[in-house]
């Protein structure tokens, strides 16, 4: 068999793409919980290392590979609007925090973005890598709009987002232990605010509660993210 003729054709083919991002990505789920759900194995740690070494091997771009999947994409939008359910069961939690969620909202998702960018700055990253870093807590369908609208890298932005994602869903419970955070809305929040739809992903397995402020924040993080970012770029 010719190894560099099969390796174009898996390359070519949109249908193997999609059926390889499902399929390590189910693999994930399985490994997750065979090993007790340990954090070091979250499915996406273990999804995207598959999707990586299969596009290293294959020298595939991932502009390309993301043109194959990007269905999976258009289904993260109804993903997150039925995270709606758990928040309107939370509906007077809500309520009663509203000042609040909207200061943390706010010193929290700046203090991010701004630490974030300030690092790349001392390590003298260019201009487009930084403006990619601003969109980092926000889900992966905002990035790519937000990120092409401020002169952004869209694939480095959506790198950002992922790598982040995995950061506070591996990091998250940890630090809320060491710093005794015990409500499930402040863990929940926090996890929606810095780690967006990765991080809801796993305040879900913490608590109902828990997963409707991360949903939450997540939302408005991503709604002000996308409103304000492009502005304030350019006044800039």
């Amino acid at each position: 068999m010719n190894f560099e003729a099969l390796i174009e054709y898996i390359s070519s083919t949109s249908l193997i793409w999609l059926i390889l991002t499902i399929a390590s990505f189910q693999l994930g789920i399985i490994v997750y919980e065979q090993f007790n759900k340990h954090t070091l194995l979250q499915p996406i740690i273990i999804s995207s290392a598959i999707v990586m070494s299969a596009l290293l091997i294959t020298g595939f771009a991932y502009e390309e590979y993301y043109k194959h999947v990007k269905i999976i994409h258009f289904f993260l939008g109804p993903a997150t609007v039925a995270l709606a359910l758990p928040l309107f069961n939370n509906l007077k939690h809500v309520k009663t925090l509203f000042i609040p969620i909207m200061i943390t909202l706010i010193v929290g998702g700046v203090a991010s973005v701004l630490i974030a960018v300030g690092l790349l700055w001392i390590l003298d990253a260019n201009i487009p890598t930084i403006l990619s870093m601003t969109t980092k807590s926000i889900t992966a369908p905002i990035a790519i709009i937000t990120s092409e609208q401020i002169g952004a890298i869209p694939s480095l932005a959506v790198s950002f987002v992922i790598i982040t994602g995995i950061i506070g869903a591996l990091f998250g419970t940890s630090i809320f232990k060491i710093i005794n955070v015990k409500h499930d809305i402040s863990k929940g929040f926090a996890l929606g605010l810095i780690s967006h739809g990765i991080g809801t992903g796993r305040a879900v397995e913490i608590s109902e509660k828990a997963a409707a402020f991360s949903a939450l924040a997540m939302g408005l993080s991503g709604i002000f993210t996308a409103i304000l970012l492009p502005i304030i770029i350019s006044i800039l």
